[in-house]
């Protein structure tokens, strides 16, 4: 009887992905995508559907999984004019972190079928999931928690595993805006950017400095989003990833700059994260 259940659901969820793909069929509207995107989704749905009855947390870390290997590009979403940009040919750390979680909470609907997936991944990168020009994407990490806060997608449990308070500032933006592309050809976002900016310095946020993390990394689950603070002026976060315990010890999964895909961290993330000058520590995020 397991033999044939197993069959049956593997003939279910093949159903669901020939559904999916015929649901696409028509282009979906204010979406810049291609054939290869869709057919990474259509993969990706092919390995995690059969599990999705997983916690959030397991089913993050088994998504995770299937993309390794991503290769990692940076500026993927900087296309002029600006609309919801799906690649999942190639990715960078907060884009990985954000498709991890937007195809997990695709594979729990009761239509796991790619244009709900452009739908979350909206709701996750733009102002109240919607798209009204550069200043509308969320650009600073610490609005994306936010907005996923806000929805019941996940909670920062920095404060409530131990760590202290975040005296956090922000205006890496508004002060380099020569950085970045459409700022710099358009100074009158700038003022926009801004209001974002000061909206984000006054609320509190608590993070584990790194004196700390060895203390409470047993607090830290597989699967659980870790933000690496920015010691730079201005600037929340600097790098995301997934936790990981492997082999008894904490580690992430991340698109990794240096190796320039998507890996399993080499180096525990104590080691790595008090040999990177440029984090002060950490934020956890869980999903829920």
């Amino acid at each position: 009887m397991g033999k044939n259940f197993y069959h049956l659901k593997k003939v279910i969820v093949m159903l669901l992905l020939i559904t999916c793909f015929s649901c696409i069929a028509d282009e979906i509207k204010d979406c810049r995508y291609s054939n290869d995107d869709v057919l990474i989704f259509n993969e990706v749905m092919d390995k995690i559907l059969p599990i999705n009855n997983l916690p959030m947390s397991e089913l993050m870390i088994e998504t995770a999984y299937v993309l390794l290997g991503t290769p990692y590009v940076a500026g993927t979403l900087e296309i002029e004019p600006e609309m919801l940009t799906i690649n999942m040919r190639e990715t960078d750390c907060i884009l990985f972190v954000e498709m991890c979680l937007a195809l997990s909470l695709t594979a729990k609907d009761e239509k796991p079928i790619f244009e709900n997936y452009c739908n979350k991944i909206r709701d996750l990168r733009y102002f109240k999931g919607k798209v009204k020009g550069y200043p509308s994407r969320l650009h600073y990490t610490s609005s994306w928690i936010a907005q996923a806060e806000k929805s019941k997608i996940l909670k920062d449990i920095s404060a409530e595993i131990g760590g202290t308070k975040l005296y956090q500032t922000f205006s890496f933006m508004s002060s380099h805006f020569e950085l970045y592309k459409q700022l710099k050809e358009n100074p009158l976002l700038v003022s926009e950017i801004k209001k974002t900016e000061i909206r984000l310095n006054k609320d509190e946020y608590y993070y584990i400095p790194k004196s700390n993390i060895v203390s409470i990394k047993n607090k830290i689950n597989s699967g659980d989003i870790i933000c690496f603070n920015s010691s730079v002026e201005g600037l929340d976060i600097a790098h995301v990833g997934l936790a990981l315990w492997k082999n008894g010890e904490l580690t992430f999964i991340h698109a990794s700059y240096t190796e320039k895909k998507v890996v399993i961290n080499k180096i525990p993330l104590v080691e790595y994260t008090n040999g990177i000058k440029s984090h002060n520590g950490l934020r956890i995020l869980r999903v829920l």
